[in-house]
């Protein structure tokens, strides 16, 4: 997903500044000048920059004066900058613009108000780009390269590139690349690389990406944080991460409160694929606090986009309950896409697949707390499961059908293409589930046919799917061909992919009833990313051993009916016991007694209860992430050094979205 060229807003400042200037001479004898009152709040909006108190007296003015197209102007442009308030810029913008038409037709001579009429056409232009309204921005910049100048050609392929015009779109590109303009080669090239990128052509997008880089350096006004965040989209379609992460990092010295990037949100998702956590957590934070300085509009924008990847942040951590919140919360309110390459019905299904594989999850947090809850609770859990089980098999289909209609599957299978449903990583071995195991083998089949360097790029991750299209067949022998020679070659960054093969191997094991290579297969699994049992539904084989008193007698009991565990012979073993002062102590060691997790609990008012509180620990503790402490030396949002625990509390403060004191003050 390509951003828009911060150019084309540099250009309609440029824009906006030019007008200001002409609206505000009045020693032009025959340059249209406006009413005084009118001049008050074009005053305080450019001159003054207060737009909030100009729109407010623009309205004022408009409601006495309905045909003040100066007016209609002002207000539209304040609810656009200052509160991204598209609809009511739209309305206005649209009613000063009919006004200019059927007052003075198409004749813009001396001494009419035909800057009035240009800024007016160029703002609406960027408020249908913002409602993807792609035809109708096409017609208002037709009009503006009608009547003025310098015209602004390359304007017109983002729209034509979004409508799926791409022989238009590179005709535009091409007239912009032939400008004198700077500020068109660049929002061309930028045009160019995302083109590129959507019509399958990555090696061109990243060259395209660089030279627009190389370009900018020269330039007058430098480098632009989109302008390096596309060339590290573009890195990472070609499967060089540590580049990107190079690229997303750089591009975060160049704040732009109206640029359409959040490099931040980029750096979440690429930690959470290499299962890099605290520094995902750090990503996070920054991520919220960009936005939060950001234009409103930009902020509203991509509101979904950073709230699906804190939930994949917090599902990833462990926390599947406010992880499951935030995807209901946001499933069926899809961020805005016209400052971005991607289409709108591709990030619809991407959210009712994340928020499927959020349910999912907690459906098995579920099971494991209906094995040790209280008996009075089970009739509201088998609700609970039902009613989970209903909504995530309707996201599903939903999403399922965006897929198939709009031609989604092969770049979703191949992952790295600009077209992939997986916008947040994780829940890639759940395709099959969802288009049907049958469609998507067949689909991997035939892409893995394909010849040249981009299939041999993409083979790992078709043959990855083909592996979990054929489990989901019952064919675990096929499956656990694809799935091994996926993995000889999938990168070491894509880290999460790797356990979730892991996970997927233990099943294939399980099926064909090779014990010994589940076991192996489980062990490594734990030591990697032991999350992946509880999102894959796994049960360890393990034995229970209880020692010191009824309470741990009484844990050990319920730990039996856990799902996660498996009562027979393997290369784990849960440990319980009772302390003198009446609490537990325990947790669970791998192969050769290597103690994967260890905690306890206080003792509580009866042995029950003390035991239920340790088999909740048992889940929560024992299936969450395990954090490489070379990956703790990252400072957090006020300079310390995270820890295990950090990340996990931290974790907790993601939902409050307001910025540290010091960048309030520094706002």
């Amino acid at each position: 997903m390509f951003a828009r060229s911060a150019a084309g807003r540099s250009l309609a400042l440029s824009v906006l500044l030019l007008c200001s200037v002409a609206i505000g001479a009045q020693t032009a004898a025959k340059e249209y000048q406006p009413a005084p009152e009118e001049q008050t709040f074009i005053d305080l909006l450019y001159s003054q920059k207060q737009p909030i108190e100009a729109r407010e007296k623009a309205l004022e003015y408009l409601a006495k004066h309905p045909s003040s197209f100066a007016a209609g102007l002002v207000a539209g442009i304040a609810y656009y900058e200052a509160e991204g308030d598209l609809p009511r810029a739209y309305y206005y913008l649209n009613q000063g613009k009919a006004t200019l038409e059927s007052r003075y037709g198409y004749d813009w001579g001396e001494g009419t108000p035909w800057r009035f009429y240009a800024r007016t056409l160029w703002q609406l232009s960027r408020v249908c780009e913002r409602m993807e309204r792609y035809k109708e921005e096409i017609q208002l910049l037709e009009t503006y390269n009608r009547y003025f100048s310098p015209k602004q050609e390359a304007e017109e392929a983002w729209p034509l590139m979004k409508l799926d015009k791409e022989r238009q779109a590179r005709q535009k590109i091409a007239e912009g690349l032939a400008s004198k303009d700077e500020n068109q080669v660049f929002f061309a090239l930028n045009a160019l690389g995302a083109l590129d990128s959507e019509t399958g052509h990555p090696q061109e997008a990243y060259d395209d990406h660089a030279r627009l880089c190389e370009r900018a350096k020269s330039s007058k006004g430098g480098l632009e944080c989109t302008f390096l965040r596309n060339k590290a989209e573009s890195a990472k379609a070609l499967g060089r991460f540590q580049e990107a992460e190079q690229l997303y990092i750089e591009s975060a010295r160049y704040f732009s409160a109206g640029s359409e990037s959040n490099p931040w949100a980029d750096l979440v998702d690429l930690y959470l694929m290499e299962e890099r956590l605290p520094e995902a957590l750090d990503a996070a934070k920054k991520m919220q606090a960009w936005a939060y300085h950001s234009l409103p509009l930009i902020g509203l924008d991509n509101w979904n986009l950073r709230q699906t990847l804190t939930a994949a942040l917090l599902s990833s951590a462990g926390y599947t309950a406010p992880a499951l919140d935030l995807a209901r919360r946001v499933v069926d309110r899809p961020d805005r896409h016209g400052g971005h390459s991607s289409q709108r019905q591709l990030w619809v299904a991407s959210s009712l697949l994340f928020y499927r594989q959020m349910l999912l999850d907690d459906l098995e947090r579920v099971s494991e707390e209906m094995s040790c809850g209280a008996w009075r609770d089970a009739p509201l859990l088998w609700l609970r499961r039902l009613w989970e089980s209903g909504e995530a098999w309707s996201a599903g289909r939903r999403g399922a059908r965006i897929i198939m209609d709009r031609g989604y599957l092969a770049d979703t299978l191949r992952q790295l293409a600009p077209r992939s449903v997986f916008v947040c990583p994780g829940g890639e071995a759940f395709l099959p589930g969802v288009i049907g195991p049958g469609v998507v083998e067949q689909e991997a089949l035939k892409l893995l046919r394909r010849t040249g360097p981009t299939t041999e790029r993409e083979s790992p991750y078709i043959l990855f799917c083909l592996g979990a299209a054929r489990l989901e067949r019952g064919n675990a022998k096929g499956a656990l061909d694809a799935l091994r020679e996926a993995g000889k070659n999938l990168p070491a960054e894509a880290a999460l992919l790797h356990s979730q093969l892991l996970a997927l191997e233990a099943k294939a094991y399980g099926s064909l009833g090779d014990k010994a290579g589940e076991n192996e297969t489980l062990s490594d699994l734990m030591e990697r990313d032991p999350g992946m049992v509880r999102r894959f539904g796994l049960a360890l084989p393990c034995s229970i051993t209880a020692s010191g008193g009824a309470a741990a007698s009484k844990a050990a009991e319920l730990l039996k009916g856990s799902p996660r565990l498996s009562l027979r012979q393997g290369p784990f073993r849960v440990v319980v016991e009772q302390t003198a002062t009446g609490g537990l102590q325990g947790g669970l060691d791998g192969p050769n007694g290597a103690v994967l997790s260890r905690f306890r609990v206080n003792a509580s008012e009866d042995a029950t209860a003390t035991a239920k509180e340790f088999c909740r620990l048992f889940h929560q503790k024992v299936f969450a992430p395990k954090l490489d402490l070379s990956q703790q030396e990252i400072s957090s949002l006020e300079g310390s050094t995270l820890t295990s625990q950090d990340v996990n509390e931290q974790l907790q403060g993601l939902f409050d979205t307001t910025p540290p004191k010091k960048m309030m003050d520094e706002r």
